[in-house]
């Protein structure tokens, strides 16, 4: 796994790459809500993913207390894959390591799916999920494993 800095929307460039953002699991109307930070931007990039992230979340994913847990989904748009890594149950909730685990585990099962994947991704539960760097990365490095090396996580 690499650590860069810059826009994870740079991804958006490499025809191998699954461009990622840290999600909720709230959906709403319009689909997953994914109103600020990395999600915000995603979406802004992809107007079609809220609608596709929340029916591919309603497919896997489990509704427990107004949201959905399902970890990890990914979707393909014009030939593009996506990615929603799940860290908050609610968007108003902290970033919950656990669901990191999840997401990653569910993500490993997704790139040991596609061998020539390679994932480009804001750096998940930082910022307003309110994680430190060090854990939310100690939590990917050992339920990634070797797939962890097609990962690029991206700091502002």
């Amino acid at each position: 796994m690499r650590v860069v800095k810059g826009d994870f929307l740079k991804g958006l460039g490499s025809p191998r790459a699954l461009v990622a953002a840290p999600t909720n699991g709230v959906v709403g109307a319009r689909g997953l809500v994914m109103g600020a930070g990395a999600a915000k931007a995603l979406a802004e990039a992809e107007p079609r993913l809220p609608r596709l992230f929340a029916e591919a979340v309603r497919r896997k994913g489990v509704y427990r207390s107004g949201a959905y847990l399902y970890g990890f989904v990914a979707v393909e748009v014009d030939g593009r894959s996506y990615g929603a890594f799940q860290t908050k149950a609610h968007f108003r909730d902290r970033a919950d390591l656990a669901l990191v685990r999840l997401a990653a585990s569910r993500l490993r099962e997704s790139l040991e799916a596609r061998p020539g994947l390679e994932v480009h991704m804001a750096f998940p539960g930082i910022g307003l999920g309110g994680l430190r760097p060090e854990e939310v990365l100690e939590v990917l490095e050992e339920t990634l494993g070797p797939a962890g090396a097609r990962v690029v996580l991206y700091r502002l």
